[in-house]
């Protein structure tokens, strides 16, 4: 209970941007262990808290039959429809059928919304942790590249302070609350991480902090571009033999 909450102060510290902490965290010799464990935790609380927001959506909303009924209702109302009626008799029916079918594939993707938050209990440490060693090891490298003098684990411990701004995601334990901001105080947050681990200048700090995503973000871009036109190439050359 008690490393409970020291993780949880820890990640309060690391949310609030206190230097302290992220030097503490640079210095620990458990600071990588304490790091994985905290972006863990907060990747499980974030998941729970959007799977509990979801169903109180999904409570507090009125029924999917009396929606559609009501808007099936409202638009049989409508002028247009009783003219297409009389012009084609079979509009009617047509339109029943088309509605029913809109209907029972909204009907399904809000069921897998909730069984999306389900899976999402699991998912969302696993990518929280991925997505943190991957930032992680790019920041890792702009830093020493422009001087930095932390190893490796030093710069995933700290950084990994920087994952508390998801603190913020508890929010959404609320039905329809949202957390704004993240993303912004995230990067802030990896630039206090960045420069006190390594002890960079502003600046340094700065760009080793920028240029990792940005680099990683045209990485993306290119194996997509790579995976588009390979797969361009394979149907135009299943197209030409079927010919």
């Amino acid at each position: 209970m008690q490393s409970v909450l020291s993780l949880f102060r820890l990640g309060l510290d690391g949310l609030l941007l206190n230097p302290v902490a992220y030097r503490d965290q640079r210095d620990s010799p458990d600071g990588l262990r304490r790091g994985f464990a905290l972006v863990a935790i907060i990747g499980l609380l974030a998941g729970v808290a959007t799977l509990v927001g979801n169903l109180g959506e999904y409570a507090t909303q009125p029924s999917p039959e009396s929606i559609s009924q009501t808007i099936y209702a409202g638009l049989r109302a409508m002028p247009w429809f009783e003219q297409l009626s009389v012009i084609d008799r079979q509009f009617p029916a047509q339109f029943d059928e088309i509605f029913n079918q809109i209907t029972q594939t909204i009907q399904m993707i809000n069921g897998g919304g909730l069984i999306g938050s389900l899976i999402g209990v699991i998912t969302t440490p696993l990518l929280r942790i991925v997505g943190w060693l991957i930032f992680g090891t790019f920041a890792h490298l702009m830093a020493r590249a422009l001087g930095g003098q932390a190893t490796f684990s030093q710069t995933l411990a700290c950084t990994a302070l920087a994952a508390s701004v998801s603190l913020l995601s508890l929010v959404e334990v609320i039905p329809f609350a949202q957390a704004a901001g993240t993303t912004l105080l995230g990067l802030v947050a990896s630039y206090v991480a960045i420069r006190e681990a390594h002890e960079l200048p502003p600046w340094s700090a700065f760009w080793a902090t920028l240029l990792g995503p940005a680099i990683l973000a045209l990485i993306l871009i290119a194996l997509s571009c790579v995976v588009f036109f390979l797969g361009i190439g394979t149907i135009t050359s299943a197209l030409q033999g079927g010919l």
